[in-house]
């Protein structure tokens, strides 16, 4: 089974060396396609160095981070499709085999998630796990982790592409429409399969929170869930526990973990 990696890149030279080897030393049937949006920084001299053979780097103008993805996606040749974003990497050497193997079975495979800081990527923030979820917290504006969440080619088909006319929010507004539109079925799976440093737009502060709120109760009143402001908020009280409770099988075993 051929699994389709799909990294997202602007500017991402001080990372994206990481990412690019955490792929590479991936085992099975991986195709990696690096989507950069015209970076000025060095991002694809890195690519050059560190990208597994094959690699497909595509460096030009684009409408913002989930244009860029639906371009990827676009290019992907592979049975299942994923996403792995330039300051991410895999912790470990057989996340795509896992992956591969769970979804024999499945529309979707769903792995973990290990929050790190981003100045020392091996101590731990919180751990964000795909176990457990059910579609019902969705009303809170909870959802797996994205970057440890892969689905089928088929099944990327029935859901659709992300919306772009959406700033910071249409990967959960997709995921709102693998559950409710699509009903894929989704194993999720103990093993932390990604390394993520903390930042990023969405969690910029008190003001980018609000902004992807806002985002995420006018996603769900567009797909007919009924949720409120004040219930999309207490999601950041099941957050608080993430700091509390250890990352599944995070650090991996040695004979499959990534050092990045």
């Amino acid at each position: 089974m051929k699994i389709s990696v799909v990294t997202v890149a602007y500017n991402a030279a001080a990372t994206i060396g990481d990412t690019l080897r955490s792929v590479a030393a991936q085992t099975g049937d991986v195709e990696h396609i690096v989507i950069d949006g015209g970076s000025s920084d060095g991002t694809a001299a890195v690519v050059r160095e560190h990208a597994r053979p094959g690699t497909i780097f595509v460096s030009e103008p684009d409408d913002g981070l989930y244009d860029a993805m639906n371009k990827g996606r676009a290019r992907a040749t592979g049975d299942v499709i994923g996403f792995l974003n330039a300051d991410d990497f895999f912790c470990r050497t057989d996340a795509c085999a896992l992956i591969a193997a769970a979804a024999g079975n499945a529309d979707a495979v769903s792995g973990g998630v290990a929050i790190v800081r981003a100045a020392d990527p091996k101590t731990l923030v919180r751990a964000y796990p795909a176990q457990p979820f059910a579609p019902w917290m969705l009303r809170f504006g909870h959802m797996p982790p994205h970057p440890g969440f892969y689905t089928t080619r088929a099944a990327f088909d029935r859901v659709g592409p992300f919306d772009p006319s959406i700033r910071s929010g249409a990967d959960f507004d997709w995921m709102l429409r693998v559950f409710t539109r699509a009903r894929l079925r989704v194993a999720s799976i103990p093993e932390t399969l990604v390394t993520m440093r903390d930042g990023g737009v969405s969690n910029d502060g008190f003001g980018s929170r609000r902004a992807i709120n806002t985002e995420a109760l006018a996603s769900l009143r567009r797909h007919g869930i009924a949720s409120a402001a004040p219930v999309i908020w207490s999601k950041y009280a099941v957050k608080a526990i993430q700091y509390v409770v250890p990352a599944g099988h995070w650090p991996a075993p040695e004979d499959v973990r990534f050092e990045g």
